[in-house]
Order: structure tokens, then C-alpha cells, then sequence
């Protein structure tokens, strides 16, 4: 491949991520959205991953693929939409409800240097110094968040903060299992399709298990909206996911929740007006920090 050609595939690796790492970053403020108008959390993660699920079976239908459903398809279905959708999305649209959007997005930033980790730890191969630098400022950041009295968090609100720090745990499984478990060959769309009806069956169990309503009473309220946004974010950022694993690997492919980071607190900001106390700051300036020593170049 010549230097031009390197370089325009790099740039399309780039605009890609960054438009992934967008349409993610909504998810947060419209999880506030679907807070605010009394969606049963469990609900709203049901009805998007399984419409989603299905919108996106139709286009793989309609354009000729097929589904594949052997063993080793379904077990990635299952596994990576149960890590990167059924439940950590539980856990943040519950957490929605205690927890302003920009605060939430920021336990992202503890997902890249984790995928590192994962992978490492998978290969038997101890990570270097710098990575686990990273990790101890992504930690400190973490921490200075949950310190009393910064004004960042208040007490009542400190048991949701912690319980939405496994969201970035799964998705850094996630990103290593996307990789592990992808079956030779399958087309990204079949990948998305088949990991957004497969989170749906794992959020489906979740909810049947805990005795939590399956359906909200009505459609009305307000309640409409964050489910259409919802749906179309998780139909087109799946796709994205699996075409940017494919072309980056997980750990480049995890610097996305960085970006992703920053536009949920930007669309949070614009949606929401919400400003985050200056400790806010400080704690995105360690993670982002960590995140450098922890993905550059080495050597």
C-alpha cells in the first residue's frame, strides 16, 4: 500500500470513529430523557435493542446477506450484546436517574485503558509501565470524582456513581470479545443486527427475572422520543462498531470512548444547559493523560 493510500485509510479510520464516537455520546443525554419521563428502565432497554435489532435484520435481509446463526454466531450474539448493551446499559439508564449526563460519560474513560488490560491479561503479556501510569490517572480521576465535598457528587448520589463504573468494565469485555468471539468472515451488519437482538434477549431475561414491567403503561408523556433516538443511535452505532474493530483492533478502537466522552458532555451541555464543577475538569485532564500514556506509540 502506497503513503498516499495509508494515509486516506487512516483518515477514513479516523472520521468513522469520530462520527461513532458522536452518535454515542448522545445515548447519555437521552437516557436522562427517558429518566425524566418515567421510562421503566429495563423497558427502555428492551424495546431499543430488540426494534434496533430487527430494523437492522430487515436491511441485512433486504440487501441479500444471511443471518448466520451457528454456535459459534449465536455465542457472540449473546456475549458481546449482553457486555455491550443488556446490561450495562441497565446500569446507566438506572443510573440516569441520580446522576447528571456529563458525569456519567466520563466513567468511559476508564474503558480504554481496562481493554488494554483485558487483552494483556488474555495474552499472558504484563503490561508496561506507561499503560499502567495511565491506569493509575484514569483511577485518580475516578477517584477525585468520587471525593465528598468537591462538588461534583453529593452523597445521596455516590452508590449510583460507583454501581455505573461496571458499565466501562463490560464494555472493555466487550471490545476484547468482539475480537475473540467474531466468527470468520461475518459482515458487520450481520454482527450488529445479531448483537442487538442478542443484548435484547439477555436485557429480556434481566427483566423477567427481577419482575420488572415489560412495557411502559403508555407511549405517552414524552415517551416516544428518547425511544426513537434510542433506537436509531444503537442501529447505526453497532454497525460502526464492528466495521472499526475490524479495521483497528479493540485497543485502538477503545481511544473511541474518549471522543465519545466529549460529545456526551457536549450534547449534554447542549440539551441539558449542565455545567460541571472545575473538579469536573480536572478529572477528564487525568483520564485524558492516562488515555495518552497509555495508547502511544511505543518504541
Amino acid at each position: 500500500m502506497t503513503d498516499q493510500a495509508m494515509r486516506g485509510t487512516a483518515l477514513r479510520d479516523g472520521a468513522m470513529l469520530l462520527l461513532a464516537a458522536a452518535i454515542f455520546g448522545g445515548i447519555f443525554p437521552v437516557n436522562r430523557l427517558a429518566a425524566e419521563a418515567a421510562w421503566p428502565p429495563m423497558s427502555f432497554v428492551l424495546l431499543q435493542a430488540a426494534i434496533a435489532g430487527v430494523a437492522v435484520l430487515a436491511v441485512v435481509l433486504a440487501t441479500g446477506q444471511r443471518m448466520a446463526v451457528s454456535r459459534a454466531h449465536l455465542l457472540a450474539y449473546v456475549v458481546i450484546g449482553g457486555l455491550v448493551l443488556g446490561l450495562p446499559s441497565i446500569v446507566l439508564v438506572r443510573a440516569a436517574e441520580h446522576l447528571d449526563a456529563s458525569v456519567l460519560t466520563l466513567v468511559l474513560c476508564l474503558s480504554p485503558i481496562l481493554t488494554l488490560l483485558i487483552g494483556a491479561a488474555a495474552a499472558r503479556v504484563a503490561p508496561d509501565r506507561m499503560t499502567l501510569l495511565g491506569m493509575l490517572l484514569g483511577v485518580a480521576g475516578i477517584a477525585l470524582i468520587a471525593t465528598p465535598d468537591t462538588g461534583v457528587l453529593g452523597g445521596a448520589t455516590m452508590g449510583w456513581f460507583l454501581i455505573a463504573l461496571s458499565a466501562p468494565v463490560m464494555f472493555a469485555l466487550a471490545n476484547n470479545c468482539a475480537a475473540w468471539l467474531r466468527p470468520p468472515a461475518a459482515p458487520s451488519a450481520v454482527m450488529a443486527a445479531g448483537t442487538l437482538l442478542g443484548g435484547a434477549a439477555v436485557a429480556l431475561v434481566v427483566t423477567l427475572v427481577s419482575g420488572a414491567a415489560l412495557l411502559p403503561p403508555d407511549l405517552g408523556g414524552g415517551r416516544l422520543l428518547p425511544l426513537v433516538l434510542a433506537t436509531l443511535i444503537q442501529g447505526v452505532f453497532y454497525y460502526l462498531f464492528f466495521w472499526l474493530i475490524n479495521q483497528l483492533g479493540p485497543a485502538r478502537f477503545s481511544v473511541f470512548n474518549y471522543i465519545a466522552v466529549a460529545a456526551g458532555i457536549i450534547w449534554s451541555m447542549l440539551v441539558f444547559g449542565e455545567k460541571p464543577a472545575a473538579l469536573f475538569w480536572v478529572a477528564t485532564a487525568l483520564m485524558l493523560v492516562g488515555m495518552h500514556l497509555a495508547l502511544r506509540p511505543r518504541g
